[in-house]
Formats: C-alpha cells, sequence, structure tokens
C-alpha cells in the first residue's frame, strides 16, 4: 500500500496535522482542549475532555486514545522543538507553549505546575532504514506549480530526475521534511474497458466524506532498492510501481487456491511477480497535491497498467491486508460518483476517466429534522467552495434573510473591507480578533443579534469558521441551528476562486494555498464534522446549482 493511502488512513484525520480538508486532528484537538484550560493536562484528560466537547465528531479513534494523543504530542515537540505549540510541563503533563509561566489554578494540581519547560529524556527507537527517493526543493518550487495532474510528463520528470537533484533519504527523516518531496508512485489498473478499484475502511463517517472509501491508485514510495541496471534510466519509478502491485495484488496460480496474505507470501507468488513484470506501463503524468501537508511532502507519477486479458485479471485478489475489496468499474457503461473516492483518484477519474462520471453534485442530509425545520441555517466550507454563493441562493429561493459574517466580523474589528487592505491582511486580522478572548462570543452574539434584528421567519448565516462560535450561536438562539457544510476539491475550489477574485490566470495554486490553509481557516472542518447535510460541488457553479435545486425542496418539508 502506497504511503500516501497508509498515512492518510492513520492520519488525515490529514490527519496529515493539518486540514485538507480538511479533517479532525488529535494535535487540533489538544490546541483547543488546552487553550481552554487554565492547567497543564496529561494526554487521558485531553481526550477526555476533547469526547467532552464533540470534537472527535464520530471519530472512531481505537482501543487506546490516549496513547495516540501522548505519542502526536511528543513527536511535535520533539521535530519542532520551540516552534511546536506545545510543552511539556512534566512527565506525561502537557500545555501550549503561551501558557508558560501561568500559575495552577484549578483544584487538584500543583502550585507553579505551569512555570517552566520539561524536557522529556528521549528515547531511541532503532527501526530497519528504508532509504525513499527525493527531490530538494529547490529543484521542484518552480517546476510543481500546478495543482492535480499535468501530462506532459517528460520535461517534467526531465527536470526533477536527475544525480544532481535527487538524493535518497531515510523514510522517518524524509515523513518529517518539508523541504523536499518523497517520489512514489499511483498506478491505475486497466483491462481493456475495466478499470480496478479497491476498498479499503474507514474510522468515521465524517473520514468517508472528506476522503472517500474508494480508490483507483496502486503503488507506494521509490526506494533505494527499486534502483539497479535495468532501472537507472528512470530512477527505479517503474521498477517501484510494478514491485508495489505484486505486494497489493495476489494473482492465484491455481484455482481456488487460498493464500494467506503476508510480507514473506508476496515473495514467493511467481505467477503474481511474471504477471506484473511483463505487463505494458503507460506514464499517465505527473500528480503535485499541496493541497495537505502530506500531499506537500510527496509527488507522484501516474501510470497505467494494461493487462492484457481479463480471464486473467478478473482472478485477480487483494494481496496487502489494508485492502477490504476489489472490484471493476466498466467503463463502457458504468456510471461511478466522485465523491465515493479519495482525492487523488478523483483527480485521476477527472482527467482521464471524465465520461464515466455522474457531471453533477450532489448531497447528503444525515440528520434531516434538523436541516428542514430549523430556523437558522449556518452555510459553511472552505475558502473557494461555493458556500457565499450556497448561502445567496439560498436565501433568495427561500424568501429569507441572509447574515454575512465577514461583514459582521469587519464592524466588529473596525477594519476596511478586504477590497481594500485584501484578504489576506483581513485574514490575519479575523484571526487576532477571533483568537482573543471573547472573540467568538462576541461575533455569536452580533450575529444573534442581526438575525432578531431581521425579523425573518428563518435566516441563512454565511461565513462561520470557527466551533466555538457556532456553539455559542447554538445556545443564544431559539428555534435550533442547522448546519450546511460545502464539500470542494482543493482543484476545483483554486478554480473557483481564482475565476470569482483573482480575475487572472497570473494567480497561482501557492498564491491561492496562503488564503486557502490561513490560520483563521483551521477550524471549518470540525465544522464539517458537526454538520447536518454536506453538499459535494466536485464540478463547478454550473453543476452545483442543478444540485442545489434538487435540495431546495428538502428544505421546505
Amino acid at each position: 500500500m502506497h504511503s500516501y493511502q497508509k498515512q492518510t488512513v492513520a492520519v488525515q484525520n490529514h490527519t496529515d496535522e493539518h486540514v485538507e480538508g480538511e479533517r479532525q486532528t488529535f494535535l487540533r484537538v489538544a490546541e483547543i482542549v488546552l487553550s481552554k484550560s487554565r492547567v497543564p493536562l496529561s494526554a487521558g484528560e485531553i481526550v477526555d475532555r476533547g469526547i467532552e466537547q464533540g470534537l472527535f465528531g464520530d471519530h472512531t479513534m481505537g482501543r487506546t486514545p490516549q496513547k495516540s494523543m501522548q505519542a502526536r504530542l511528543s513527536m511535535d515537540i520533539l521535530h519542532r522543538k520551540t516552534d511546536s505549540q506545545f510543552v511539556r510541563t512534566g512527565r506525561g503533563r502537557f500545555t501550549l507553549r503561551t501558557s508558560l509561566g501561568a500559575p495552577a489554578s484549578e483544584p487538584g494540581t500543583t502550585a507553579g505546575e505551569a512555570q517552566s519547560e520539561y524536557v522529556a529524556e528521549r528515547r531511541v527507537l532503532r527501526t530497519p532504514r528504508e532509504e525513499v527517493l527525493c527531490v530538494p526543493e529547490s529543484a521542484f518550487r518552480d517546476v510543481l506549480t500546478f495543482q492535480g495532474i499535468d501530462t506532459d510528463t517528460p520535461p517534467i520528470l526531465g527536470q526533477l530526475l536527475s544525480e544532481s537533484n535527487t538524493t535518497y533519504v531515510g523514510r522517518a527523516e524524509a515523513e518529517v521534511n518539508n523541504d523536499a518531496k518523497q517520489f512514489i508512485t499511483y498506478v491505475l489498473v486497466q483491462c481493456g474497458q475495466r478499470l480496478l478499484f479497491f476498498k479499503r475502511s474507514y474510522l468515521s463517517r465524517a473520514a468517508e466524506f472528506l476522503r472517500g472509501s474508494k480508490c483507483i491508485g496502486f503503488g507506494g514510495h521509490v526506494s533505494a532498492a527499486d534502483l539497479d541496471m535495468l532501472s537507472r534510466v528512470d530512477f527505479g519509478l517503474s521498477a517501484c510501481g510494478r514491485r508495489e502491485l505484486a505486494e497489493e495484488l495476489f494473482l492465484p496460480d491455481r484455482p481456488r487456491r487460498k493464500r494467506k496474505v503476508s510480507a514473506e507470501a508476496s515473495l514467493t507468488d511467481k505467477a503474481t511477480i511474471d504477471l506484473f513484470q511483463s505487463v505494458p506501463l503507460e506514464c499517465l503524468g505527473v500528480l503535485n497535491d499541496d493541497s495537505s501537508e502530506v500531499g506537500r511532502r510527496h509527488v507522484a507519477v501516474v501510470y497505467r497498467a494494461w493487462l492484457p486479458d481479463w480471464n486473467t485479471a478478473k482472478k485477480l485478489q487483494k494481496g496487502d491486508s489494508s485492502i477490504k475489496g476489489l472490484g471493476w468499474i466498466d467503463l463502457s457503461k458504468d456510471k461511478v460518483d466522485i465523491t465515493d473516492f479519495e482525492y487523488w483518484s478523483q483527480l485521476c477519474l477527472r482527467r482521464f476517466y471524465p465520461s464515466t462520471l455522474f457531471t453533477r453534485a450532489r448531497f447528503e442530509i444525515l440528520n434531516n429534522s434538523r436541516f428542514a425545520s430549523d430556523r437558522i441555517l449556518v452555510v459553511a466550507g472552505r475558502i473557494g467552495s461555493g458556500k457565499s454563493e450556497t448561502a445567496t441562493y439560498l436565501s433568495q429561493r427561500l424568501h429569507c434573510s441572509l447574515v454575512k459574517t465577514g461583514e459582521l466580523v469587519r464592524e466588529l474589528m473596525a477594519s476596511p473591507p478586504i477590497s481594500e487592505i485584501g484578504r489576506e491582511a483581513f485574514q490575519t486580522r479575523a484571526y487576532e480578533f477571533i483568537s482573543a478572548e471573547g472573540g467568538t462570543k462576541k461575533l455569536a452574539d452580533a450575529i444573534a443579534s442581526q438575525i432578531v434584528r431581521d425579523g425573518s421567519n428563518r435566516t441563512i448565516i454565511d461565513g462561520i469558521r470557527n466551533l466555538d462560535t457556532f456553539e455559542h450561536l447554538e445556545k443564544g438562539c431559539d428555534g435550533g441551528v442547522g448546519l450546511l457544510f460545502v464539500q470542494t476539491p482543493p482543484d476545483v475550489a483554486f478554480d473557483m476562486y481564482r475565476a470569482r477574485e483573482a480575475g487572472t490566470l497570473k494567480f497561482s495554486y501557492r498564491d491561492f494555498l496562503k488564503v486557502y490553509d490561513a490560520p483563521v481557516e483551521e477550524e471549518i472542518s470540525s465544522l464539517g464534522r458537526r454538520a447536518d447535510a454536506y453538499i459535494y460541488n466536485s464540478f463547478g457553479m454550473e453543476a452545483f446549482r442543478r444540485t442545489l435545486d434538487e435540495l431546495l425542496p428538502k428544505m421546505r418539508s
């Protein structure tokens, strides 16, 4: 199983420690919990308070969530050192770095507990060293300027792959290095008009909503072991793709033979190895995804393995224990819902198999009683998702009032409008305001006051970005507060944002990420976990508006 898939299953909940969309992480829970606590807490106490506050949503955290929390905090402190927002104040006790020096003030704590940082004795775990192929930022900065897939592969790889640019780095070191990208392969398997996909289990409904439970790409890290005399011409890329296929898939050499899935067993399956060493590999493009922390550390080369014989292809079975099942898409007649697939698979499906997709957005209502009947509906989503267009459109069609929180924040801050100071400067001011003591409640009170002034039977609220603001609003308003979350792939969000606000093709994806990943946007994915309904915008506003028309009757019931 390739690194991107393995890491995102465990981490991207990004786990990637950011939001990719998108996801509530252990570190984010710790940040929220510790910001509200006047004393240092243990990992178990942080988890307990996070559960009580609903910060994990439906996330099933495994049997030992306190150990996961302890590990995440410890690794963040170890690798980021003084740049980490977390510190230890004692053995197994954590607080925010900004709280150092604050005296303990809750029952059962020791006076002065938070006065100084405790440096834990470092424990060294000896593991086998896997070296992976990497390229430094200085070599890819001016090459990987796109988000998604570029099919003009030879010049891109020609600039990235050279003895002077590439290096092999220990896997553990590479996974925490933000100044280099690791090469991985992402291989599509096709036989005639049939495309192979696999399923995997997910920890939560929210994770499934954010990333999808299906994938069409097999592959993993390009390692030093993939480089030999025969593979030197492409630095082991194709050898890696073939090796990963032989590890993740299994071709029985006798009818009905059952195989015990293990790493050792994969080395002995001659039929599987022979198949994937001989199939043609077509290089389709280079995939660059800077929308998440994990994505920013990887660059994928997309291949297509052409299986020549359906009688052989249909016998393929899973070869990796993390794969829960295989299936085939008949490209000649099947239509698939793109939101069922993880983001990298969505990119590949939209680029290489557009005719097999439902060319419309869709919605999902999880709490119909709240969504249909609540007097107040909050519309939330990332920048460029189409949330403001959604809020405006729904308010017009439902003939109800519209509250724009961006305007309220501007008034509360006494700030010039975005058109004068620019979005980045406005985001910085908004983050300072909302992070200040009482900031979230001030905004919630301002929203509630405008709802009262408008006197409408129903109100649509556009632009809440903070979970605490939403919770204050819930407590302060009668009649219930529903939440509609707009989920949009990052590359689609970029195109929509650029068309709406930038007005120029010179506006780059890196420029977009500055506003997309701004600190004031960090809690939006937490709102996604609380949503009563989701609407998926995968194809832009024209298809999206048709879906909004389908959604309207549900809101009138």
